[in-house]
């Protein structure tokens, strides 16, 4: 079904990502996971590339599973949720994962789990509406002030959603760090230089807010998403991306498949 799918789409490969709910479980689950993910891979040759499911309640469990899945599954970097069962993902205690994954240089993609604000956002979908783009934003300010993106200069991020709401709140963030010594306490430079450090996929569902994007983190940094198989997925990706305007043909295929094939070190 999703092979098939992906055909209607005009998706020719894709990456799988652990279910949100197998995010931060014990080690025994994310191999279990890894390894389902590894065997749809090798059924299906060219269509998919495998990210890992982490432990991330422990990180040196969540390391030695990276290496493995990577070094032994043939997958290409892992998934993680934008907090560790309500820690933020600045917590010391992530160094030794943080250090395993630049020293693989592979991405790690950011995906909200468990989000802030559950108790006041049970109406309406508000949940997906606003908790999602918010956690992420959140993983994302914890990553750029708390120094993870200062200690560790190779470290590859890659975040679900378009990066949640921090390109559009980015300003805030810029006053916030000439102002605040707080926000200057791990960090000697302004934070979107961080920001321009992650990589992002394309699921605004708004042109706008996509060209704002690109402009925001550079042509090179952004890559087709679909959310599949969410409802608030995108059906038709390959037509959002060519929506954006004063795209040359050149920037929309870095943004089809060359900036994955980059990231992921794939060829194409």
């Amino acid at each position: 079904k999703r092979v098939q799918d992906m055909d209607a789409m005009g998706v020719d490969m894709q990456a799988l990502s652990p279910w949100m709910g197998f995010l931060n479980r014990d080690p025994d689950t994310a191999r279990l996971t890894n390894a389902g993910i590894a065997e749809a891979v090798d059924h299906y040759p060219g269509r998919f590339l495998g990210l890992a499911a982490l432990p991330m309640s422990s990180p040196e469990d969540a390391a030695t599973e990276l290496e493995r899945a990577v070094k032994d599954l043939g997958l290409h970097g892992g998934g993680i949720g934008t907090n560790i069962s309500g820690t933020n993902l600045d917590a010391k205690e992530l160094a030794p994962f943080y250090a395993k994954a630049q020293e693989l240089d592979v991405p790690i993609f950011i995906h909200p789990v468990d989000v802030l604000g559950v108790d006041r956002l049970r109406s309406y979908y508000m949940i997906l509406l606003l908790g999602v783009p918010t956690d992420t934003a959140v993983a994302d300010a914890s990553l750029i002030f708390g120094g993870v993106l200062k200690e560790f200069p190779s470290l590859k991020f890659y975040l679900a959603h378009g990066g949640g709401s921090c390109p559009y709140i980015m300003g805030r963030w810029e006053q916030g760090w000439r102002v605040r010594p707080e926000t200057q306490a791990n960090i000697d430079r302004p934070p979107s230089d961080y920001f321009k450090r992650f990589y992002c996929d394309t699921m605004l569902q708004s042109t706008a807010a996509l060209n704002f994007l690109i402009e925001s983190v550079g042509v090179d940094r952004v890559l087709m998403g679909t959310d599949y198989p969410f409802d608030l997925g995108d059906h038709h990706p390959l037509d959002s991306v060519a929506a954006v305007p004063h795209l040359s043909e050149g920037e929309r295929e870095q943004i089809f498949s060359d900036n994955a094939a980059a990231l992921f070190k794939i060829d194409i």
